[in-house]
């Protein structure tokens, strides 16, 4: 198995998404699929446009049920159909759960067994404890050859019924983790801790082998979407230089909490502006964000001369085989300088007899932006990854809140290349 530290989950997930993305406006949205999908991935709904059923009849399970989904997500825009939802909950609460000594057909439709749930739960009081004692009678289909997803969803009833003594249908912890995952972040609790390494297998695996059935898919997006906004971005065990990048390019984030104070506060402390005037201060931050995952990181270090030139690396992590050059761009210097600054150091940092050229082979720059010229950063980064050796480039501008108090542009630049 790939590892996500080992793997790229932020593009692998991108393409799935677009993927199912399609297949899901072909989804009738009549249909209880079309309910179900809105329900579990919210993100879609616009898409998918799920309607109320044709020739709605409160005796139909399946009616029923698409009526619970409608309802739970939008309680007002259907508020005129609470009548017949209730009329056909109690209707099913009196439904046989067996036909000739086997599980009646609905026992096992996972999709319109959740739905009714939902609905009960919506309207509560004694429809919901009808259902609920309904449900408890259900036959135990844990033996039986039902998908595991459909065994998870079943679970997830059970669970916002209240009926946590039926755990019969509870799948493998190995198993369908993208349904629980699903459900979870649905606010459906009950089930165990969700393994994300296996939800994230389940989910790239699984839209190749299940992608026929729309309500997997709503599962699958749902599970993607969760695990897109909660997977951290870099692995501490085995970090790629793939992470890294995300990892700095997400440095803007943790500018919310940077201390720009316009009075102090506390009494016994002085007002705080943690300003950054040159490219030092900028090294110091990714310092600070790297050595404790990397206890082999070097920093300001030398490397073989060139004639008169000594070079020196700003941040090195040997166990990726990486350098990482810090630059600054002050109002008095334009990309175009920058660019040409990052091509003398490549050039210097790995020559092909470098004795060095087996510790570090990649280079990552990372430009800090003092003048917010955002229009230019693509052009930038594009002409920075033609370079060889060069694996990616970060640009961050300056945040807005962190206006100078003082000019920079006659701070001292570093010197980047000294004589012998």
């Amino acid at each position: 198995m790939v590892s996500i530290a080992n793997s790229n989950p932020e593009y692998i997930l991108r393409d799935i998404v677009s993927s199912l993305s399609v297949k899901l406006k072909t989804i009738d949205p009549k249909s209880i699929d079309a309910a179900f999908v809105s329900w579990i991935y919210p993100k879609g709904r616009e898409d998918i446009g799920a309607e109320r059923p044709i020739d709605l009849l409160t005796s139909n399970y399946t009616h029923v049920a698409h009526l619970g989904y409608l309802i739970d997500i939008a309680p007002a825009e259907h508020a005129q159909l609470l009548n017949e939802l209730k009329d056909g909950l109690n209707r099913m609460s009196l439904r046989p759960t067996t036909v000739m000594g086997s599980p009646a057909a609905f026992c096992s439709d996972a999709v319109a067994i959740f739905g009714i749930a939902l609905g009960a739960t919506r309207i509560g009081e004694e429809t919901l404890l009808a259902i609920r004692n309904w449900m408890r009678s259900f036959p135990n289909l844990a033996d039986t050859n039902i998908p595991s997803w459909k065994k998870t969803l079943i679970s997830g009833a059970y669970g916002i019924l209240g009926n946590s003594d039926r755990t019969d249908h509870y799948p493998p912890k190995n198993q369908a983790s993208d349904m629980q995952l699903a459900l979870s972040s649905r606010g459906i609790v009950g089930f165990s801790e969700i393994d994300f390494e296996q939800a994230y297998h389940t989910v790239c695996n699984g839209a190749i082998y299940e992608q026929d059935d729309f309500s997997v898919m709503g599962a699958r997006l749902q599970a993607i979407d969760y695990l897109t906004n909660h997977l951290p971005a870099i692995s501490l065990s085995q970090p790629s230089i793939d992470q890294i990048a995300k990892l700095l390019n997400n440095v803007t984030s943790a500018f919310r909490r940077w201390s720009w104070e316009e009075k102090a506060k506390t009494s016994t402390s002085t007002v705080q502006r943690w300003d950054l005037q040159n490219e030092y201060h900028v090294q110091n931050i990714l310092y600070f964000l790297l050595a404790p995952i990397f206890p082999d990181i070097e920093s300001e270090f030398y490397l073989e001369n060139t004639g008169q030139l000594n070079p020196r690396a700003d941040i090195g992590l040997p166990s990726l085989n990486l350098i990482i050059e810090v630059k600054f761009l002050r109002k008095t210097k334009n990309f175009q300088n920058m660019l040409e600054e990052i091509a003398a150091d490549n050039t210097l940092y790995f020559k092909e007899d470098s004795v060095y050229k087996e510790k570090y082979t990649n280079m990552l720059v990372f430009l800090w932006d003092d003048t917010n010229r955002d229009h230019e950063h693509i052009i930038f980064k594009n002409g920075v990854n033609s370079f060889k050796n060069v694996v990616e480039s970060v640009v961050i501008s300056r945040p807005g809140f962190m206006n100078s108090p003082f000019s920079r542009e006659s701070a001292p630049q570093k010197t980047r290349k000294t004589p012998k």
